[in-house]
């Protein structure tokens, strides 16, 4: 008996690891196709596995409806800057986007041209109203590599001090530095997560990849092309293959467990308490560090099934288990576990 409990555990904490969320990847490229086929592939070696394509070019924008079906959209422009249907609704962004946004949705937006093509050349301040703005949650457009920095091109970026020790940190380029890739000013609570480096370089320190999210919606910016990250290198680690693979599992693991993106050794299971648990019709999730308010939760079933998803709205946030049958269930927040039980 204690060796079969001690099974099911062990299978029910791989399936707690292992990603059960889905992800549609729009391309919006058609500058260099390859590209599309190298960030899917690179996707598929991390722990997030379950993707479905959708080119614009030849499919069109997808409809709300597909969208609604999906935890990320992953909208993917590469290199190209012409004709991006990203923008088919002026700098407003298309409303298909928008809506699925308004409606709760999460955002991996990822391209060197993507504000190139609506703002042209830099500076520019991006006001309400305006994709940048309301979404992206972006102050202002301050700088393009090469264009905008003598000629020299950025040879790497650096991680943010305050994100997850996950993210690979320097990324280097395939070319000896990257031209054309934006540096920007995000608003107040958006996150810097890469910046522009060695400190040498005269615009070190400006952000090329910043996140925000609040109680409705997140977005992720990369205003580079990540398959142009060299892969010839590893930074330490065993799997996934090289730091292009290492730097897509830390960002999807950002976007979806967000607590996750900010240094949180300190945090631990005694850093929230569950209560009244065992209960019969609700739990409570109380806990006093602000870096978890607004995160996401989930509760598996003991199979690893995800029965419930939520947000973490209050610093003592209830949930309903009305609709759920009696027995034990897993509470996952970030890299915390709980054991919750209903009678």
């Amino acid at each position: 008996m204690t060796k079969k409990l001690l099974l099911l555990a062990t299978v029910l904490f791989s399936l707690l690891s292992f990603s059960q969320n889905e992800i549609l990847l729009v391309t919006d490229n058609n500058f260099d196709t390859t590209d599309n086929t190298s960030f899917y592939n690179s996707i598929l070696t991390t722990t997030y596995t379950e993707v479905t394509l959708h080119d614009t070019n030849s499919s069109g924008l997808p409809t709300a409806t597909q969208l609604s079906n999906y935890d990320l959209v992953i909208w993917f422009s590469g290199d190209d800057g012409y004709q991006l249907n990203f923008w088919s609704n002026g700098n407003a962004g298309n409303t298909v986007l928008t809506n699925y946004l308004d409606n709760g949705g999460k955002l991996w937006m990822i391209g060197s041209d993507i504000i190139y093509e609506m703002y042209g050349s830099a500076p520019a301040t991006f006001s309400s109203g305006e994709f940048m703005y309301d979404y992206a949650w972006l102050a202002s457009y301050d700088m393009q590599t090469f264009v905008d920095d003598g000629g020299l091109g950025v040879a790497q970026i650096d991680r943010n001090s305050n994100v997850n020790t996950d993210y690979p940190s320097p990324l280097t380029w395939i070319f000896p530095t990257i031209y054309y890739i934006d540096g920007v000013t995000p608003r107040e609570n958006g996150i810097s997560v890469y910046e522009f480096g060695p400190a040498t370089y005269p615009n070190a320190g400006e952000i090329t990849m910043s996140f925000y999210e609040n109680s409705t919606f997140s977005v992720m910016s990369t205003l580079f092309n990540p398959t142009s990250i060299d892969t010839s290198t590893t930074v330490g680690r065993l799997t996934p293959n090289n730091d292009l693979d290492f730097f897509i599992q830390a960002t999807l693991d950002h976007i979806f467990a967000s607590s996750l993106s900010i240094n949180d050794n300190n945090l631990t299971n005694n850093t929230l308490q569950t209560h009244p648990n065992p209960s019969q019709d609700y739990f409570n999730i109380s806990f006093d560090n602000d870096v978890l308010l607004y995160k996401d939760f989930e509760l598996y079933s003991i199979i690893g099934k995800v029965v419930l998803k939520g947000k973490l709205t209050h610093f003592t946030t209830r949930v309903s288990t009305k609709n759920l049958a009696k027995g034990s269930y897993f509470l996952k927040i970030g890299s915390i576990t709980k054991k919750i039980i209903k009678y």
